[in-house]
């Protein structure tokens, strides 16, 4: 067994809370368990604990995640590498907000209503923003359409949303 590392556990909170923030739908424990089971799953079903249940007279196979012997060091390697992956994935939806795409953004805000005066760098500053910060949960394309197929008043709306960013 290895000698715990304290340097590494503010390393670890940090990652989860990282990821976490990318699933804030998530509670900590369901994120966890996720977690774990993407864990054993990717290492040969490490920690996979299987067990029977008896539920009248029919008898099934359960299973869980016991990641007890675990080394912290290849969690926290793990944890690296799964948001290394949603840090790629960040940054190629955020390359994906090209100045058209804030264009067509501004655009549609005109269908809506909005004064052509009011176009300024940053008001088109505060439209990347927005969109980098819902590009977590959606694809660029995705939110396009979401606005494109918003009524006139909630478009209306989210430009004022968007001003008090």
């Amino acid at each position: 067994m290895k000698v715990r590392d304290p340097k590494r556990i503010p390393r670890i909170l940090t990652l989860l809370f990282k990821i976490w923030e990318q699933q804030p739908d998530l509670r900590f424990n369901q994120l966890v368990q996720n977690l774990q089971a993407l864990y054993s799953q990717q290492n040969n079903n490490f920690g996979k604990r299987n067990f029977y249940e008896k539920d009248g007279e029919i008898t099934y196979q359960n299973y869980y995640i016991d990641l007890f012997y675990l080394e912290d060091d290849q969690w926290e390697q793990f944890l690296r590498d799964y948001w290394s992956e949603i840090d790629e994935e960040l940054e190629e939806r955020e390359k994906q907000i090209t100045p058209e795409v804030i264009e067509e953004v501004v655009q549609l805000f005109i269908e809506a209503g909005m004064n052509e005066t009011e176009v300024s760098d940053s008001l088109k500053e505060r439209i990347r923003l927005f969109l980098k910060k819902e590009s977590k949960w959606l694809t660029i394309d995705a939110l396009l359409i979401a606005i494109k197929t918003l009524p006139l008043e909630e478009r209306k709306e989210l430009i004022e949303k968007i001003k008090r960013i």
